[in-house]
């Protein structure tokens, strides 16, 4: 049982992450939200959601991903302030 966690762990650090150095929340957060995603996110967080991570895919405009508390919903904050369920995530990424 130990050889086959220590095998997961191996690949666990195999796996490369994309972002390099950057972190998965920019500390200049606000700078990149509209004004409408800040409302939006301000009412969530009264709530207990969080910033889960920020995607910057190139030549695309820039994707900020919230979870609830339990980390078992995400969203993704439109341009115009709405809420869009996110479905595109590894979860084994985010313990």
């Amino acid at each position: 049982m130990q050889v086959a966690a220590s095998l997961a762990e191996k690949e666990a650090l195999n796996i490369s992450d994309r972002r390099g150095r950057e972190t998965a929340r920019p500390g200049d957060l606000n700078r990149l939200l509209s004004f409408e995603q800040n409302v939006t996110l301000t009412s969530k967080e009264q709530f207990g959601w969080t910033v889960a991570f920020v995607r910057r895919p190139l030549f695309q405009q820039v994707e900020i991903i919230i979870a609830n508390p339990d980390k078992t919903e995400y969203l993704q904050l439109q341009e115009d302030g709405s809420t869009r369920a996110f479905y595109n995530i590894r979860t084994d990424d985010l313990r």
